[in-house]
């Protein structure tokens, strides 16, 4: 479970650090090494930004969906459950 959240996180990094002067930057490394043109920066650019906020968004969902199992299969008290003990103290504490 926790490699996998650590897996998930680092994953996750590249696509959090991620902003448009780093894209511009990567950009300008595939134009150095032949692999884009400049006329196809702001596409690139575009591009680059919206993998990364899709792949945010797809980490916040994993993990958010991890955290709820981790948490649903612990053995802990719910609101629920503090509400009846809080009724079962007050009604002791009356006695």
């Amino acid at each position: 479970m926790f490699e996998t959240l650590d897996k998930l996180f680092l994953a996750g990094l590249g696509a959090m650090s991620m902003t448009k002067e780093r894209a511009e930057a990567l950009f300008e490394e595939y134009v150095q090494k032949g692999k884009a043109k400049r006329e196809e920066k702001s596409g690139f650019v575009k591009e680059i930004l919206e993998l990364a906020e899709k792949s945010r968004a797809d980490l916040e969902k994993i993990i958010s969906e991890q955290l709820h199992k981790v948490l649903t299969q612990m053995p802990l008290a719910t609101k629920e459950d503090l509400k009846r003990l809080e009724e079962k103290i007050d009604q002791l504490l009356k006695k």
